[in-house]
């Protein structure tokens, strides 16, 4: 079982396991009380979600901010 908190959590309907409340939000479409459901795991992989090393779905990785360069 994977260790859930802060924003990690896992969905009842596909058990898919999220990294944050933004991927979880992501992962369902429609409309509520018509024809909402999950995305297949393929639907998230082409909106730019991929299984992080802990198997947790995430969004992509935020480039880092250097902070310590210099400009001239």
């Amino acid at each position: 079982m994977k260790k859930l908190g802060s924003s990690r959590n896992q969905c009842g309907g596909c058990k898919e396991y999220f990294n944050s409340n933004s991927a979880f939000d992501a992962h369902r479409t429609g409309k509520f009380g018509h024809d909402r459901r999950c995305k297949t795991p393929e639907e998230m992989q082409a909106a730019g979600y991929r299984l992080n090393k802990d198997g947790f779905w995430a969004g992509e990785p935020r480039p880092e901010i250097e902070t310590d360069k210099e400009t001239t």
